[in-house]
């Protein structure tokens, strides 16, 4: 299951695929709206692939330069510990459940027309798996050690404008998928 090094090879294609859309986006090529998610669009108009498409597209270069260093982050991280290929499993595993599952938290709050972009509820799947192991081999103290990351975490989930519900299922699939994996591999 754990690999001893790896440079992050998938982890820095996922940041040139992110980056490539936002400059076709920017560039007038693609249109984000089109893109983004939301439960009305995935479900009532069986727009499915916006489930996928939704989490290759920021809506400023704020938006897409956060996401990307935190990708770079914890993807090389989680590249490092779980491989490669578990590693993208965890990431669009994560992003399509997650997005499912928060996506039906919202229309159960009746939110159905909230729109939904960026790469941050699949990096937060990664932060799941990486918590998920930390709690895993260093207990109660190697939680204590990620309080400062998942304070910022929680803070940047509640702002306006965010999809904090989206990071949190999410976060929760990346933690169940890491289990999975762990237990199965």
């Amino acid at each position: 299951m754990f690999v001893i090094y790896n440079k992050g090879m998938f982890t820095y294609l996922l940041v040139l695929i992110n980056i490539v859309v936002f400059m076709m986006v920017m560039g007038g090529r693609l249109d984000s709206d089109d893109l983004a998610v939301s439960y009305h669009s995935v479900f009532n108009r069986k727009e499915y692939y916006r489930i996928l498409t939704s989490s290759f597209t920021h809506s400023d270069i704020a938006h897409i330069a956060c996401n990307m260093i935190s990708l770079i982050n914890i993807g090389t991280a989680a590249e490092n510990i779980f491989g490669s290929g578990q590693m993208l499993v965890i990431y669009f595993g994560s992003m399509i459940l997650g997005k499912f599952l928060a996506l039906q938290i919202r229309h159960n709050r009746r939110d159905d027309y909230t729109m939904s972009q960026g790469a941050s509820g699949a990096i937060c799947g990664l932060i799941g798996a990486y918590l998920l192991v930390v709690m895993k081999y260093f207990g109660m103290d190697g939680l204590l050690s990620m309080g400062r990351s998942l304070a910022s975490l929680v803070i940047m989930s509640v702002l306006p404008g965010v999809d904090g519900t989206s990071h949190f299922s999410c976060l929760a699939m990346g933690m169940v998928i890491a289990w999975l994996l762990m237990f199965l591999w």
